[in-house]
């Protein structure tokens, strides 16, 4: 309905928002949750938290989990 939509501060394209949505796939909903089960801050908006980590999540999932293979595997850095 609105054209823009606001998601951690800034405003996106509804359009853009939909198709980053409609591109999610189980591993991103996987890294999520993972994530999430990790977090020990308070969240205080669960709705607006969910929504800025599940829209980036495509971009920053190979860096989180090439950061755990670096913590993990150090001799292969």
């Amino acid at each position: 309905q609105n054209e823009n939509i606001l998601i951690a501060r800034n405003y996106y394209p509804a359009a853009l928002v939909k198709s980053k949505f409609l591109k999610l796939k189980y591993s991103h909903i996987e890294y999520v949750l993972e994530c999430l089960k990790k977090n020990t801050s308070k969240v205080s908006n669960i709705k607006k938290y969910m929504l800025a980590v599940l829209f980036n999540a495509p971009s920053t999932i190979d860096g989180y989990y090439q950061a755990e293979v670096n913590h993990d595997m150090p001799q292969f850095i």
